[in-house]
């Protein structure tokens, strides 16, 4: 079906899934109004929030509406499984900071008449730790660490929409501390191949644990809403992606209780802390990304994510703080990313990925 008969009274389907769309996206809308979620450092199992995949992290650590044939966008957003990518096997890795590692190795797998399926099992690594007594004589060495399983499955409705689920199962241990869980998302993906562009929605992190750190504290899962799209230039090789997160609250910003205080220079009175305005809390919410398509087998990538540069960046010295940048390229059989995330002065993360095809190793009769 070409773009001209999509609203065509003879074949209405694509008209009835874009109104399916919108239905969909409107809960999303009632969500951000009506909803008080938690944010950083109000929750626990921050690990189920990274971006692992290194595309993602290249295009500002946030992105749901890239469609493009990648099981390492799936992570992120499942219904954007595609029976294409069946056999599709990935290994996924980052240098983050302070000795912390991040990764995720995945396999998708396509069955007809069912939809696709995706599993995943993600890590995190902390280092080793001393454990000492309160005088500071060393008594033993202890460690850190989470880990995810994670399911996915998305299915096409039809040639335009499509939607999907992760389910994933945590377990969480650092030293005599544990706890067990587990989180589920709901996405769906409307896309216009013709047109080259996607709208994507995704509920993050609905769920519940099986056994908390300790017997008196509930811990919450990072609930999260974000709604995202990807468009391309029609005479350039150019795509870009606009992710709006954390829609179930509207005011991110934080206002350090330690923050240096400040004095008018002729009254010595002490000044009000400045708060955010209206456009500062508005794109804490937003991240920019882009991808440059230099060929068939090389593109390049920059994304901003203006929250973490409000939230990391040194007064007198902001350099490249929210910024990221990176490249992707295939050889023969294998495709490859590099990413750099810029988080603060003191600290990047560095991130990489493999790709390959299992079927494209198999001989042709």
């Amino acid at each position: 079906m070409t773009i001209n008969n999509l609203y065509s009274k003879k074949d209405n389907s694509s008209f009835k899934a874009l109104k399916r769309t919108y239905f969909f996206f409107g809960l999303f809308l009632i969500s951000f109004f009506n909803s008080t979620g938690q944010v950083g450092g109000t929750h626990s199992y921050q690990f189920l929030d990274m971006a692992n995949a290194s595309r993602t992290q290249g295009l500002g650590g946030s992105n749901i509406s890239l469609y493009d044939k990648d099981a390492n966008l799936s992570i992120s957003n499942p219904s954007l499984l595609d029976s294409v990518m069946t056999g599709s096997m990935s290994l996924n890795y980052m240098n983050y900071m302070a000795g912390i590692n991040y990764g995720y190795s995945s396999y998708v797998q396509h069955f007809k008449n069912i939809g696709t399926f995706s599993a995943s099992f993600m890590y995190a690594n902390y280092g080793d730790f001393k454990r000492a007594t309160e005088s500071g004589e060393i008594i033993g060495d202890f460690v850190a660490n989470d880990l995810v399983f994670i399911v996915g499955y998305g299915r096409k409705i039809d040639s335009n929409f499509s939607i999907g689920t992760n389910v994933k199962f945590f377990n969480s241990i650092y030293d005599a501390y544990s706890s067990m869980g587990m989180g589920f998302d709901i996405a769906a993906t409307y896309f216009i191949p013709d047109k080259y562009f996607a709208i994507s929605a995704v509920i993050k992190n609905m769920g519940f644990t099986f056994k908390n750190y300790t017997e008196n504290q509930n811990e919450k899962l990072p609930f999260e809403i974000q709604l995202g799209s990807t468009v391309k230039l029609k005479h350039a090789p150019i795509r870009f992606s606009l992710t709006l997160t954390n829609l179930q609250k509207w005011d991110l910003t934080y206002q350090d209780p330690n923050a240096e205080k400040q004095f008018d220079s002729e009254t010595f009175k002490e000044l009000p802390a400045k708060k955010p305005n209206f456009l500062n809390k508005a794109f804490r919410h937003v991240v920019f990304g882009t991808e440059i398509l230099l060929s068939k087998n090389f593109h390049l990538q920059v994304g901003f994510n203006y929250r973490r540069r409000m939230e990391l960046q040194v007064r007198d010295k902001t350099g490249l703080v929210g910024f990221t940048t990176g490249l992707g390229f295939k050889i023969k059989k294998f495709n490859f990313n590099y990413s750099l995330a810029n988080y603060h002065l003191g600290g990047t993360a560095h991130n990489f990925s493999i790709t390959s095809n299992i079927n494209r190793f198999r001989t042709k009769r």
